[in-house]
């Protein structure tokens, strides 16, 4: 059965023959992303988590120019 498929190495769409086996184990693959390994995860989290913390420092700072600004300012908004 003829499938096109892309070619990393030239960069484009190839037609190529592939038996019913080939082409079921190429459709499987294609439809099942790779499990990440447990480091992975753990750097995927280790990532999130680092940008949770820097969003909220990032609302504490604006908290504090806020107070800072109305002290200053002796507004009591």
């Amino acid at each position: 059965m003829k499938k096109n498929i892309f070619d990393c190495a030239s960069g484009k769409t190839v037609e190529v023959d592939l038996t019913p086996e080939e082409l079921a184990e190429t459709e499987q693959k294609a439809g099942t992303p790779p499990m990440p390994t447990q480091e992975e995860q753990l750097l995927l989290a280790l990532s999130d988590t680092q940008m949770r913390l820097a969003e909220q420092q990032a609302l504490t700072d604006k908290l504090a120019l806020a107070i800072s600004d109305m002290q200053i300012g002796g507004t009591t908004t």
